[in-house]
C-alpha cells in the first residue's frame, strides 16, 4: 500500500476567478452553494440592471467553488463538467485543480466532516458575526493525496455506488407515484365535513428545548420533521428537559393519526401519518395535532390515506394561511373540509391497497438508507487507507473499456 503524504491545497490548486463586468441589458442565471458538500443550489436568474453588483464571478466546469460566508456549514462543492453559463457574487471565490488532484476526487473530500471541519476552524465568531473564510486561509488546508490512479480508482468505485443510490431512487420515485395515484383512487361515499368525522384535535405545548437527541428512556418532543408524507420518523425528536405543563394526555402513542399544523415549507403544511415504533415518553409540540376519528365512521388509517391523497393535499395547502416564512392551517379551516367517507367495509379495502404499495415505498427507502450508509463507510474507509483498490482494477476496467 502506498503511503499518502498530507499536501496543503496551495500546492494542489490554484485561485482562478474570472470576473465579468455587469451589463445592464443581460441575464446572469445566478447559482449558491449547498451546506455539506450537497453541490450547488441554482437561484432565479437576474437581469443586469436589478443588481448592485459590480462585476459576478463566472462560475465554470469542474472547478471548486464555497461561500466564504457558509464555510462553515460546509458549503463547498465542485462544478459538474457540464456545467452551463452560471455567475455567483464575490463571496464564492473559484479554483482550478492542478495536475496532481482530479476535479472528482476533491468532489469526494467536500462530503467528508474532516473538510467541514477543517473549514469551521478557519471561520472563526459565532452566528451571523462569523468571519468569513478568506481563499489565502483555504488554501493552508491540508488534504491526504493519493497518486492520480489511485484518485481515479477510488472516484470510479464510488461512482458505481452512486450509479446504483441513483438507480434505486428512481425506482421509489416511481412506487412514490404509484401511491399517490392508488391514494387518489379513494372510494365513493356520502361527503362529509371533517369535524363530523373526528371527535376531536388535539396538540401539545409550545416548549423551548435544544435540538440535542434523548438518549434511551429520556423524555422528548417531537420535531415537525417527524411526520412526512404519510410516515412517522420517530428518531427526528428534541429531548425534552423540562416537563412542565406536559401530562399523559400529551404523550404520543402507538397508531395516533397525527397532523403537522405549521411549517415553515409550503408544501409540509398537513402532513399526516401514523405514528409507528413510538419511543416511551415521546410528547407531542404545538405545532403537530392528533387526530381522533369516530370509530363508527372513519378509521385513522383510511383518513391517513385519504389526507395523504394529491387531490386533498391540494385543498388543505390551498387553505394554509401565515406568512413565506411559517404557513398554518387552523381547526375551523380543516374541520369544514369536505371529504368522500364510504362504508367501513370499503375503507378497509382501501387500506389495503395503499398499505401494500406504501409497503413497498417504505423497503426501497430502507434499502436507500442503508446503501447510502454503505457509501458513507466505504469512502471513509477508501480515504483512511482502510480499504484500498488493488491496481488490477485498471485492467479490469480497460478490459470492460
Amino acid at each position: 500500500m502506498s503511503e499518502w503524504r498530507r499536501v496543503r491545497l496551495a500546492e494542489l490548486i490554484t485561485l482562478d476567478v474570472d470576473a465579468v463586468p455587469i451589463t445592464a441589458t443581460a441575464s446572469y442565471n445566478i447559482v449558491g452553494v449547498l451546506n455539506r458538500g450537497r453541490g450547488l443550489l441554482l437561484r432565479e436568474p437576474i437581469a443586469g440592471d436589478e443588481t448592485s453588483y459590480k462585476t459576478l464571478n463566472r462560475i465554470r466546469p469542474n472547478q471548486i467553488v464555497y461561500s466564504r460566508l457558509k464555510a462553515f456549514e460546509g458549503a463547498i462543492t465542485v462544478t459538474p463538467n457540464n456545467m452551463g453559463k452560471s455567475y455567483a457574487s464575490q463571496e464564492f471565490p473559484t479554483f482550478t485543480c492542478g495536475e496532481r488532484m482530479l476535479p472528482e476526487y476533491f468532489r469526494l473530500l467536500t462530503t467528508t466532516k474532516r473538510l467541514w471541519e477543517q473549514l469551521q476552524k478557519l471561520s472563526t465568531g459565532m452566528g451571523g458575526r462569523r468571519e468569513r473564510v478568506k481563499p489565502t486561509d483555504f488554501l493552508t488546508i491540508e488534504v491526504a493525496l493519493p497518486s492520480v490512479a489511485e484518485q481515479r480508482r477510488i472516484v470510479d468505485v464510488i461512482a458505481a455506488v452512486d450509479a446504483q443510490i441513483d438507480g434505486l431512487n428512481a425506482e421509489k420515485q416511481k412506487a412514490a407515484s404509484l401511491l399517490a395515484i392508488v391514494r387518489d383512487a379513494y372510494p365513493e361515499g356520502a361527503e362529509q365535513d371533517l369535524h363530523n368525522v373526528v371527535s376531536r384535535f388535539q396538540g401539545g405545548k409550545s416548549v423551548q428545548t435544544s435540538d440535542e437527541k434523548p438518549q434511551t428512556g429520556e423524555p422528548a418532543v417531537l420535531k415537525l420533521s417527524a411526520i412526512q408524507l404519510g410516515t412517522f420518523v420517530p428518531s427526528e425528536a428534541k429531548r425534552l428537559d423540562d416537563l412542565t405543563g406536559y401530562t399523559d394526555a400529551h404523550l404520543v402513542k402507538e397508531g395516533d393519526l397525527l397532523i403537522t399544523r405549521a411549517s415553515g415549507s409550503f408544501d409540509r403544511v398537513g402532513y399526516v401519518t401514523i405514528a409507528r415504533h413510538v419511543a416511551p415518553q415521546t410528547y407531542l409540540p404545538d405545532l403537530i395535532w392528533r387526530i381522533q376519528t369516530k370509530p363508527e365512521v372513519c378509521q385513522p388509517a383510511f383518513l391517513a390515506h385519504l389526507l395523504c391523497s394529491p387531490s386533498v393535499r391540494s385543498i388543505i395547502t390551498a387553505s394554509a394561511r401565515g406568512t413565506a416564512s411559517m404557513r398554518k392551517i387552523n381547526k375551523s379551516l380543516l374541520g369544514s373540509l369536505r371529504l368522500p367517507i364510504p362504508s367501513l367495509e370499503d375503507q378497509s379495502k382501501y387500506v389495503q391497497h395503499c398499505d401494500a404499495v406504501a409497503f413497498a415505498v417504505g423497503g426501497l427507502d430502507l434499502e436507500l438508507a442503508n446503501l447510502r450508509a454503505f457509501r458513507s463507510a466505504l469512502l471513509a474507509s477508501l480515504l483512511n487507507q482502510e480499504v484500498e483498490v488493488p491496481e488490477a482494477y485498471d485492467a479490469l476496467l480497460e478490459e470492460v473499456s
